[in-house]
């Protein structure tokens, strides 16, 4: 929520601070290849056989006429080859707590098991360098440094405990031979342990950490570092910046700690989330709040906010971006889960084409911006979606909600273009910018999907030029699917005379209050209204996150009415007069083709589980497209023209079919996606069949009966 809100807020608030448009965006968006808030491994590329070994990698850097450039870009190039060793990848999980408000709060985040190596398990490199170097290795593996407070809880919960073995001071402490003389010492301690605690176990007192820290924000062009602990829980350097960024010493480790963490175990949120917050702060800092929870070296450039990535040919996809100056290539990532990326190619911003994709496969996308003139880098953009096809019947989802709140990972097209794809329906993306940037025009797509999630009053619902194209989409006979849970709040209750006009004539839509009965964190379900006009199954309930499902708590859905011709579909709970969702079917003001439009009051993609939250998906393309239009394989003209009794449905194990009499058929199902998973044959002496349905997934499936030229056709839901 934004002020100038009044009303009750609970005793916990999340951050929720009115950034810049590059922060908002990315503070996020530190995560690559830990995609997931339950990844607990550093995904990096796999080793290669081939790979240096930590003491061979020693070898190229030994000499003392090596500049630190040189010296840092061969570290970072051993990185993006995945040269760190296979038990390093294994994070381990540490969990720091406050008392806040009267209550114990905790985050529970993901740690490398020792300070970053090179090399493999038999012989590997604690390798120091500097923040600028370990910035760039936090970038591309969505991690970030610790604080001084981390540093300890880390400290505690490590099962390795070691004795710090400082070397004399002196000039070459700062050589790759003291390095490497201290790293065999340090090497020779920790197979004492062994076997009893093997390689992978978390590991402290071998280094002094290098960690986060408000001082950062204050002093330029400084290291700061903390600790090196004794197994008694003293420790040997208090927190200081007395070293400049270039200054590294045979004592600085690199501790890298996944970015996305849990609050309390059920909310999604990240490590800079929580330090950045004025009330969350104290679980993971001891000195405040920390404004700038990284080091500002080599992430110059803006991240990317406005593009689009877009059908190209049936084995490529095409990436449409606002032209930036400073930018001369991007480095692109691919995915086909939205967790798990390949390496990534670097291409020229002229020929953003991606080839050698899989046909009709979903295939999901992140941005980093690069200019090989300065070698310098963005942070990662959000995720998009896209199938490359040569079918064209694109949907389109605008991905909009760029609030910088706990839980919002800027990857909810993954469940948007997840439950569009799984009901046959492929898809385009771009951001909400690449619209009024004129990259992409909504009136090249049959149906929209804006997502809007929980973006507020600070970040603006449907700005006025969005609600321009928006208007002028439905005038020309457009299907707009639209969620949101704080929709009517931002354009009704804080919007002006214009916004408040679109809302009731374009979104057909009376806003209520900003939770259902006014009631924060009560309602998180409702109810599809039992009435013909729905376009959902009768009676249906359909539950959305608390922040225990997944995705992010929506304490305050809106609360709304149909107006303007438009019908209720669903109410909330016992609310019978208070509405959750709204569809619209008809011309809208100085049209003149019948558009359609579905407004739902809370975020689509906290629908839990995911099989309702694709069945939702289905009811809104039956509305805007048929029914027919789901399917492959099925005539246009096919029609229910065969008289077939068909039971349980839903079906949990066992479905029988009865036809009137015996009579020559062929029994088929389809899945979502248009697959036959199932087909059998009536031989005319029967007139009865049953069908085992208990192997088949949870979801809704076709089926098909055809005898001669007559034809039943059935949705059945599977249990």
């Amino acid at each position: 929520m934004d002020l100038p809100e009044l009303r009750s807020f609970p005793t916990l608030v999340l951050p929720d601070q009115k950034l810049t448009d590059m922060r908002r965006i990315t503070l996020l968006l530190f995560c690559l290849w830990a995609g997931s808030l339950s990844a607990q491994i550093l995904n990096l590329p796999p080793r290669a056989k081939t790979a240096l070994s930590g003491s061979q990698f020693v070898a190229t850097i030994w000499s003392s006429s090596m500049s630190l450039t040189v010296r840092e870009d061969s570290i970072y190039a051993q990185v993006l080859k995945g040269n760190v060793p296979d038990f390093y990848r294994n994070l381990v999980p540490v969990t720091s707590k406050a008392f806040i408000a009267g209550d114990t709060q905790k985050v529970t985040y993901y740690v490398a098991p020792d300070y970053f190596a090179i090399g493999c398990d038999s012989d590997y490199f604690l390798c120091p360098m500097s923040p600028m170097t370990a910035t760039k290795i936090a970038s591309l593996t969505g991690t970030t440094l610790p604080t001084r407070k981390m540093v300890g809880d880390i400290w505690k919960a490590a099962q390795v405990k070691m004795n710090p073995q400082p070397l004399s001071p002196g000039p070459l402490m700062s050589t790759v031979p003291y390095f490497a003389h201290h790293d065999t010492l340090v090497d020779s301690a920790r197979k004492t342990f062994m076997p009893a605690h093997p390689l992978g176990q978390l590991v402290s007192g071998d280094k002094k950490d290098v960690i986060i820290s408000h001082i950062i924000d204050s002093i330029a062009n400084r290291v700061v570092i903390f600790g090196w602990y004794y197994p008694t829980g003293s420790y040997i350097q208090p927190m200081t910046d007395i070293h400049a960024d270039v200054y590294m010493d045979y004592s600085h480790g690199l501790r890298f700690v996944q970015n996305n963490c849990w609050l309390n175990d059920t909310t999604p949120t990240t490590i800079q989330c929580i330090v950045e917050s004025a009330t969350l702060s104290p679980i993971l800092s001891d000195e405040g709040t920390i404004n700038l929870p990284w080091y500002p070296y080599w992430i110059s450039l803006n991240t990317p906010t406005s593009f689009a990535w877009l059908r190209n040919t049936p084995t490529s996809l095409k990436l449409a971006v606002e032209n930036d100056p400073s930018v001369t290539h991007y480095d692109v990532y691919t995915s086909t889960d939205g967790a798990n990326y390949t390496e990534h190619l670097r291409v020229k911003k002229s020929n953003l084409v991606i080839d050698s994709l899989k046909t009709d496969n979903i295939c999901f996308v992140r941005l980093i911006a690069y200019d090989s003139n300065a070698a310098t880098t963005s942070l990662m953009s959000e995720m998009l979606a896209s199938v490359p096809s040569s079918r064209n019947d694109s949907t389109l989802i605008v991905s909009g909600f760029e609030r910088n709140i706990a839980g919002n990972t800027y990857s909810f097209t993954i469940q948007h273009g997840t439950a569009l794809y799984n009901n046959n329906r492929y898809m385009e993306s771009c951001t909400h910018k690449a619209i009024t940037d004129k990259l992409v025009s909504l009136n090249n797509y049959l149906a929209v999907d804006w997502i809007l999630g929980e973006e507020s009053v600070a970040d603006t619902s449907f700005d006025p030029r969005e609600q321009n194209y928006i208007s002028s989409y439905l005038e020309q006979g457009g299907y707009l699917f639209t969620s949101g849970s704080e929709i009517g709040y931002n354009l009704v209750q804080f919007g002006t005379a214009a916004d408040k006009l679109f809302y009731s004539d374009y979104l057909k839509a009376r806003y209520i209050s900003d939770a259902p009965d006014n009631k924060s964190g009560t309602y998180y379900s409702s109810n599809v209204q039992p009435i013909a006009s729905s376009i959902y199954m009768v009676n249906d309930t359909v539950n959305f996150d608390n922040g225990t499902h997944g995705t992010y708590n929506v304490p305050y859905p809106d609360a709304i009415a149909p107006i303007n011709g438009a019908s209720a579909d669903m109410h909330y709970a016992t609310l019978d007069t208070e509405y959750a969702c709204i569809h619209y079917a008809g011309v809208f003001p100085s049209g003149s083709k019948i558009g359609k439009l579905v407004y739902m009051a809370y975020p689509f993609e906290t629908i839990y589980p995911a099989p309702t939250r694709d069945t939702v998906m289905k009811d809104i393309l039956i509305f805007f497209f048929g029914e027919k239009t789901l399917y492959t394989g099925i005539a246009e003209s096919a029609g229910n023209d065969l008289q077939v009794n068909v039971y349980p449905n839903p079906v949990k194990d066992e479905l029988t079919i009865v036809m009137p009499q015996p009579a020559e058929a062929t029994v088929k199902i389809y899945n979502m996606l248009g697959q036959q998973v199932y087909t059998s044959h009536l031989d005319g002496n029967e007139s009865t069949q049953t069908i085992n349905m208990s192997g088949l997934t949870q979801g809704m499936y076709l089926l098909t009966v055809e005898s001669g030229s007559a034809r039943y056709v059935s949705r059945i839901v599977k249990e």
